[in-house]
């Protein structure tokens, strides 16, 4: 794997050769060349391909580069080559060599070069697409399923095209085709409009992945579906930038005729601008453009994506024990991260095909992808029902082998220690918060972490401890609440990895058990903040009479839902990679004193108010400092008038009480502790 992932390096970053020289040929500019090839060396895009895995389409944009350029300047036999390295990367490649020579043919006439390479290109994809599968993999091509929402087959698929359009357009509307090209262009500085017949040469490519069901094939700058349409963004700019040429000088022109030349003197007729000031204003746009485009979303030190040298982990060195224990001769299907480290073999599947293996290697600690969490430890017991025995499980790792009547059915102890802090009597949490749930289970404390994604999705690990041996396997319910209270995230449908393959019935009370929750984006639902919140239930969490009590927390936690769950804390995005815990005030105190007493339980100690005027249609922020004198059984809501001087109300809010964490009834509220709540009333456009 490391020889394939070095050569797939070097062959991407040789790509900034062909755009080098082909920005020289047309623009002849090696400064402006140079601002090109680096603008292709900080794409994400490529970038995120290089990283990713191996995979030939990555090397493809490489190749098409090259010979778009062979072609231009008229060498027919680079040409050819680069031609033929680019169609053996992946079936579909040769569409897009099949339309450089249609533009060979049609823009540059060069008839002998593009027939040949259109006709050739033509039989090439008609192979790979329908025979070699059919003839090999005694299947059609797996990917046909990802357009079934287009028709039954290529043809329907056509028809539809024709009769029924609105289809596609739908589709189109629904994964936001505009944005997916605005990320596209905007790193050449949306250069590539200028050009936009040589943007047509990635229309097969844009064509796969915009008319896909897979959401991955609509990702730009995190996998490889992006790169076969490069070469022609690239191209399209580089000949975007000539045009720009063109443009600004016959706007210039246009400026010095006609009338509008006529009424100047001669002194004032404007002068071409040089090319050397045009390449300097377009190296500056792009540059600027490549930039601020790699903060966002690239990999280089600085980059939105940048995760650092990665840390090899004694879990990851684990791995290639596992590895030893297979026969190299031995057909292996491999789960997904695993795989690219296995394929020094004849025969590799990816999981969870399994066809003829004789082996399986798993790692459940990552990414069950692609079957639920669930459905994988389900299927691991249907093999181990079958022919299938265990030969190694440690750490999360588990290795099957077929047809080895001697091998255990059963997996091993070391398979669990993936759920166990290695040495649970010096163990500290990043986050202190002891809970205890019918004096049965503990949670001792929790971390909060972000995933290696492009998103740093937020995953959340709980450290649990059973206080005596258990004979149910509890539901741990972690879940995460916005500033009102609603459920924004649980594990009703993303449940705890370990508590499937380790449930509390099995747990020692000397062991402290990590529990990590599935990453999510949590982003569409309430942008930057959430609330972590737990409790324990027997079963369905939607009914409280099968939760846990709480029986024993921190004074700090507040319990909820007569004392069903406990908040742990509020978490706000500070950076694009950094959560903080929101903290509240220690001792705060109100700026203006008020004493109001409701039910004989509820004191109004005073509020803030701003002391600047505020405006009709702004907000008027208000701080309220409640406090109550014993525990509170119902919930209560809170409201606020402003009224004017005829005792009229002109603005009002009704709420449910919130402190500096967020969502905080009154049932839950603690005698004698002080809520500090800060709220905002907008005022009316026509308040006088």
């Amino acid at each position: 794997p490391e020889i394939l992932f070095i050569f797939q390096s070097i062959v991407i970053a040789l790509g900034a050769v062909p755009v080098f020289a082909l920005a020289r040929y047309k623009l002849h500019s090696d400064g402006l060349a140079l601002v090109f090839a680096i603008a292709y060396l900080m794409l994400p895009a490529m970038q995120g391909a290089a990283l990713l895995d191996f995979h030939p389409g990555a090397l493809a944009p490489t190749f098409l580069l090259a010979a778009f350029y062979f072609m231009e300047v008229r060498r027919p036999g680079w040409f050819a080559l680069f031609a033929v390295l680019a169609g053996m990367c992946k079936e579909d490649m040769s569409l897009l060599v099949f339309m450089i020579g249609l533009y060979a043919v049609v823009i540059n006439r060069q008839y002998r070069l593009g027939i040949t390479t259109m006709v050739l290109s033509t039989v090439w994809t008609f192979l790979a697409v329908f025979v070699i599968p059919k003839t090999f993999a005694l299947s059609e091509n797996i990917h046909w399923d990802r357009y079934g929402h287009l028709g039954d087959g290529a043809a329907n698929i056509v028809l539809n095209f024709v009769l029924h359009p609105q289809i596609v357009l739908t589709h189109l509307q629904e994964i936001n085709v505009i944005r997916y090209f605005r990320l596209l262009l905007t790193p050449t500085a949306f250069l590539a409009l200028l050009n936009p017949i040589t943007l047509l040469l990635a229309a097969p490519s844009l064509g796969v992945n915009l008319l896909s069901s897979f959401e991955p094939m609509q990702e730009i700058n995190s996998l490889v579906y992006a790169a076969p349409i490069i070469p022609a963004l690239f191209i399209s700019s580089i000949y975007g930038a000539a045009n720009f040429h063109k443009i600004i000088n016959w706007i210039i022109g246009r400026l010095g005729d006609g009338e509008i030349g006529r009424l100047r003197t001669t002194s004032h007729i404007p002068h071409p601008i040089s090319p050397r000031t045009l390449n300097f204003i377009l190296g500056l746009l792009i540059l600027t453009a490549t930039f601020f485009y790699h903060i966002q979303y690239g990999y280089f030190p600085g980059g939105g994506q940048y995760r650092g040298w990665p840390e090899i982990t004694e879990h990851d060195r684990l791995a290639y024990d596992i590895f030893d224990e297979i026969p190299p001769d031995a057909s292996l299907s491999a789960h997904d991260r695993l795989n690219p480290h296995v394929t020094d073999r004849a025969v590799v599947y990816l999981f969870d095909e399994v066809k003829d293996a004789d082996y399986i290697v798993l790692d459940i600690t990552e990414d069950s992808w692609p079957l639920h969490p669930i459905a994988l430890r389900d299927r691991v017991k249907d093999f181990l029902a079958g022919d299938f025995g265990v030969v190694d499980g440690r750490d999360g790792y588990l290795l099957l082998a077929k047809n080895q009547p001697d091998l255990p059915k059963t997996i091993p102890d070391t398979f669990y220690d993936f759920t166990r802090v290695p040495d649970p009597t010096t163990f500290v949490p990043t986050h202190t918060a002891q809970a205890t749930f019918d004096d049965k289970l503990q949670l001792i404390g929790y971390d909060l972490t972000l995933e290696a994604h492009q998103l740093a999705l937020p995953v959340i690990t709980l450290y649990w401890r059973a206080l005596e041996p258990l004979d149910e396997d509890y539901h741990l319910w972690p879940f995460l609440i916005d500033r009102d209270g609603h459920i924004i995230d649980d594990t009703s449908q993303k449940p705890l990895v370990t508590t499937i393959w380790y449930p509390p019935s099995d747990w020692s009370t000397d062991e402290i058990i990590m529990t990590k929750t599935l990453p999510t984006d949590l982003a569409p639902a309430i942008g930057d903040e959430f609330t972590l919140a737990v409790g324990v239930t027997h079963g369905d969490w939607q009914d409280p009479a099968q939760r846990l009590p709480v029986t024993g927390a921190d004074d700090n936690l507040y319990r909820y839902d007569n004392n069903t769950w406990v908040r742990l804390g509020t978490f706000q995005r500070t950076g694009r990679k950094t959560y903080d815990l929101i903290t509240p005030p220690s001792s705060p105190q109100p700026e203006q004193r008020r004493q109001a007493e409701f039910w004989h339980l509820l004191t109004l100690h005073g509020l803030d108010l701003p002391t600047d005027p505020v405006r009709p249609g702004r907000d008027l922020p208000i701080t309220f400092y409640w406090q109550s004198s014993a525990p509170i059984t119902v919930d209560l809501h809170t409201f606020a008038q402003l009224i004017d001087d005829q005792g009229q109300v002109v603005a009002q809010l009704d709420w449910t009480p919130q402190d500096a964490l967020g969502y905080l009834p009154t049932t839950a509220w603690q005698p004698e502790r002080l809520v500090v709540d800060r709220q905002t009333l907008h005022l009316p456009d026509d308040l006088p």
